[in-house]
Order: C-alpha cells, then sequence, then structure tokens
C-alpha cells in the first residue's frame, strides 16, 4: 500500500507541473505577443498612437495589481479553485479581446485578461513548490520556467506570424483551444485542497492593499508615459508623488499588520533579500534586452518584424533547453556558481553590443544571444528554488508572489530606463556628430558633391541631387547617433546586471538539501 502511495504522489507531482506549464506559457506569452501586432490594431480602428498604447498599458496594470492578491485568495479558496478561476478569466479575455469592435472594448478585455493572467504565474509556482520536495525543485522549477522565460522570448516571433498570415485577432484566437484544455485538465487532475481555518480568518489588508495598488499603478504609469508626455510634465510628477506616498504608506501599514498583504518580513531573510535583488536585475537584463535588440533590428538594421523574430529564435530555444540542465545542476551543486555564471553571461550579452557599427553583421547580433539565451537558463531556476527553499513552506505562495510581484516592476523599470537612456544618448549623439560636420568645409563640400553627382547619374536634376545628397548625409548622421545611442542603452544595462553580483555572493555555494540528505542517509547506513 505505501509503495502504490509513493508511486500515485511522485506521478501526481508531475502531473502538477504538466497541468501549470500550459497556464503559464499562455499568461507570459501573452506580456510580449501582442506588441508586434499594434500597427495593425491601430489602421483597423483608426486610433492614434496615444490610444492604442492602452492596450499594454491597461494590461500592465491590471496585471501588477492582481499578483498582490494571490498569496490571500488562495487562502480563502485553495490551489486549485484559484488556478482554475485565473485560467477561465484570463481564456474568456482573450475572447473577449478577438471579438472587440472598437479599441475601448480591447482595453476593458485586455484588463479582463490580465486579471485571471495575474494570478496564473505566482500560484503555479506555489503549486510546484508544495507538491515537490526541496531537493528536486530545482529540475521541476527548471522545466516549468521554459515557459514564464520563453514567453516572452517567443512573443515577437509568434505574434508577427500570426497577425502577418491570419490578423491581430488570431493572436487571442489562439488561446481559446489552449485555455479550455488547461481548464479541463486542471479540473480533471488537480487534487482539492482545502485551505485550513485559521489561515481563512485572516483578514484582508484593506490599506496595505490600497496603498500598493496606489503605488504600482502610478510608478508603472509613469514608465510607461514618461517619454510620451515628458518626464518633467505636471502629470508625471502627480504619478511619482503618488508612488511615493503609495510606497511609504505601504510600508509602514505592513510593519503592523500581522497579516499583510505582502509579508515584507520575508525580506529579513538575507538569502532571499539576495535573491530578490538578483531576481531584479535579470528582469532588467531580460525585459530591456527584449525591448532593445528588436528595436535596433528594425529600426537601424531595416529588417521586419518577422525577421527580427527569426533572428531571435535560436538564442529564445537556447533559454528553453538550458533551463532544465540548470535545474539539474543547482539540485547537484547549489545556486552560487550557476547563478553567477548566468550573470556573467547575460552582462557579456549586454556590453557585446557596445562595439555595434552602421555596418554591423547579421552574425554579431546573432552570437551574443546564443549566450545570453543559455546564461538565462542558468540564472533563472536557481534563483527562483533558492528564494523558496529559504523561506518556511507555509510562506512559499507568498514568497512567489512577491518574486513574480518584483519580476513585473524590475522589467518595466528596466524597459522604462533604457528606453529613457536611448532617447536621451540619441539626442545627444546627433548634437555632436552635428558639431562635427562642418557643411561648408572643402572636405563636407567634396563629400556632398561626390554624392550629389553618384545621384545625378541615377536621373535625378542637378537640384533634385544635391538636395538628395544633404538628405542623405543628414540620415547617416541620424543613423550614426541612433547606433551609439543604443550602445550606450546596452553598455548601462550590462553594468547593472553584473552590479547584481554583489549581492548574488550571498547565496549558498551548495546544495543544503542535497547535503543534509546525504547526511542523513550516511547516518542510517
Amino acid at each position: 500500500m505505501e509503495a502504490t502511495a509513493s508511486t500515485s504522489n511522485h506521478s501526481y507531482k508531475w502531473e502538477v507541473l504538466a497541468v501549470v506549464m500550459i497556464g503559464t506559457l499562455m499568461a507570459a506569452l501573452d506580456q510580449s505577443i501582442v506588441n508586434i501586432c499594434l500597427p495593425d490594431i491601430m489602421a483597423d480602428f483608426g486610433s492614434p498612437v496615444d490610444d492604442i498604447e492602452w492596450v499594454i498599458t491597461g494590461y500592465m496594470l491590471a496585471f501588477a495589481t492582481l499578483m498582490p492578491l494571490t498569496a490571500w485568495l488562495r487562502e480563502r479558496i485553495g490551489y486549485k479553485r484559484l488556478y482554475v478561476i485565473s485560467l477561465f478569466v484570463f481564456t474568456i479575455g482573450s475572447i473577449l479581446c478577438a471579438l472587440a469592435p472598437n479599441l475601448p472594448t480591447l482595453v476593458a478585455a485586455r484588463v479582463i485578461q490580465a486579471l485571471g493572467g495575474g494570478a496564473i504565474t505566482p500560484i503555479a509556482l506555489a503549486m510546484i513548490s508544495d507538491v515537490f520536495e526541496p531537493q528536486e525543485r530545482g529540475k521541476a522549477i527548471g522545466y516549468w520556467g521554459v515557459g514564464v522565460i520563453v514567453g516572452p522570448a517567443f512573443g515577437p516571433t509568434l505574434g508577427g506570424y500570426l497577425t502577418n498570415y491570419f490578423g491581430w485577432r488570431s493572436i487571442f484566437t489562439v488561446n481559446l483551444p489552449i485555455g479550455i484544455i488547461g481548464v479541463l485538465l486542471a479540473l480533471a487532475l488537480l487534487r482539492e485542497d482545502k485551505p485550513s481555518e485559521q489561515t481563512q480568518k485572516h483578514p484582508f489588508d484593506l490599506w496595505g492593499f490600497i496603498f500598493l495598488s496606489a503605488f504600482l499603478v502610478s510608478f508603472l504609469l509613469a514608465l510607461s508615459q514618461g517619454e510620451e508626455k515628458g518626464w518633467s510634465s505636471p502629470f508625471i510628477y502627480t504619478c511619482w508623488i503618488i508612488a511615493f506616498t503609495g510606497f511609504i504608506g505601504f510600508l509602514v501599514v505592513e510593519a503592523y499588520t500581522p497579516h499583510g498583504i505582502m509579508d515584507i518580513r520575508l525580506l529579513k531573510s538575507p538569502v532571499y533579500a539576495a535573491c530578490m535583488m538578483v531576481v531584479s536585475a535579470r528582469s532588467l537584463a531580460l525585459f530591456g534586452g527584449i525591448f532593445l535588440l528588436p528595436l535596433f533590428l528594425q529600426q537601424v538594421m531595416g529588417f521586419d518584424e518577422i525577421k527580427s523574430g527569426l533572428i531571435q529564435l535560436p538564442g529564445s530555444l537556447l533559454i528553453a533547453l538550458s533551463m532544465p540542465i540548470a535545474g539539474k545542476v543547482n539540485d547537484r551543486f547549489g545556486p552560487l556558481w550557476p547563478t553567477l555564471g548566468g550573470l556573467a553571461g547575460v552582462a557579456y550579452f549586454m556590453c557585446a553590443y557596445r562595439t555595434l557599427d552602421i555596418n554591423t553583421s547579421i552574425a554579431d547580433v546573432i552570437n551574443p544571444t546564443y549566450i545570453r539565451g543559455i546564461a538565462i537558463g542558468f540564472l533563472v531556476t536557481p534563483v527562483m528554488v533558492t528564494a523558496l527553499n529559504s523561506v518556511p513552506k507555509d510562506k512559499t505562495s507568498m514568497a512567489s508572489s512577491m518574486m513574480n510581484l518584483i519580476q513585473q516592476v524590475s522589467g518595466s523599470i528596466g524597459i522604462g530606463i533604457l528606453g529613457a537612456i536611448l532617447n536621451h544618448r540619441t539626442v545627444f549623439h546627433q548634437g555632436q556628430a552635428a558639431s562635427v560636420w562642418d557643411p561648408s568645409s572643402p572636405a563636407s563640400q567634396q563629400a556632398l558633391s561626390n554624392m550629389g553627382e553618384r545621384l545625378h547619374t541615377l536621373g535625378l536634376s542637378h537640384g533634385d541631387a544635391a538636395q538628395g545628397a544633404h538628405v542623405t548625409v543628414a540620415g547617416y548622421i541620424l543613423k550614426l547617433a541612433s547606433v551609439s545611442a543604443f550602445e550606450d542603452a546596452f553598455f548601462i544595462g550590462g553594468i547593472v546586471v553584473l552590479a547584481s553580483m554583489l549581492p548574488a555572493l550571498l547565496l549558498p555555494a551548495h546544495n543544503a538539501n542535497r547535503a543534509a540528505k546525504t547526511e542523513t542517509v550516511a547516518v542510517m547506513e
């Protein structure tokens, strides 16, 4: 009987992993797949850029706001019900997005979609941690993490393909069959888990939720709208003030609330706090890199969305291949060296683009993405496993929610900061190039004359050729400035990743769970 029960439990935990991977992949994929089809949505609805951005912003704000509620909801209705409800709401939201007749309806449907998607990832991670023993979590989270990380990486490629051949609504309708299968499998395979009466009596931390939501919404809104509205505009200043007030209020409330919406006391653990700092740097580099690289490929190298996505595809595949391996390495040797190696690899990826130029080859762009793929694979799993193993088992749901929230916020910060750096440095380098270029100098006049002659031989009149020469030079200067700005943005991202090696040194140099298990076996023998 014991052998039968053991076999049943062993089979069940892998069933849990397979079920939650479906929902996780859908939620992670949808964070980036929509970006590629925004021009098509804009053309279909006849909406300006300012309005169309709310398709992304609305999803991001709702997604981040729901994440803190995951632990409290789990205490009320249990893992299974929360996961099934979240996946069902996400699927319904996807259908509504596909059927949206206008932009306001699409934005509202995206919010509904995010309300389901926001809980899927943290509850899935908590469920895996609950059914797998600490010494097995590395391998399990390695497989599961493929969806978390590869989803955003594959999003632009898949989104470009679906939009090009089937229209933008197909990126939402594709979720329907997958969502239905995921819900049915969850209902059939996941066991009912009834929360304890004690946890069900925990009061809802209303003020903590209000302050945290105010901080998250205003902070993310400022980051996403800063470039458009101006960083010194009254709207952005108001967002910063609300964000600061919300953050301070949240810290004060949580310090005196025994059952807060987020248990910041978990950060008293040096290992858990170090993991959160590494997660922040990793998210900044991952989402910032996903943001910068397609822009460079499309704006500077002139590739379309599909070719840009295909160029990044091999690196994304390496993430998927390396994450399960990283999980096994972590289970055997501990998190310190895989994490340091992963951070070094990601930093190399960012800093490798410091030597970009206007004639950069495709090989020079692709090769660093191979290093990034392997590095991220080895960076994600050990940090996740170590973070969850550093807290009591009854706190894994809370720890998972906090980790996913920090990852979401850090990713948004990475995109916002690197985007601002890119724009600022573009203006700076344009000014430098303009100061060096003197149209009245003999060398400049000769260059313009030569270019004008070439254009004239192509059939342009002398007047049009001369004007075309000036336009060509101006475009060349702008392109040079843009390349230099990309170099700076990538390099700064690399420095941030390198700095995160310091807190990473606090991670264990060996697998404590494996060591304890080996010692126990030795004593028994």
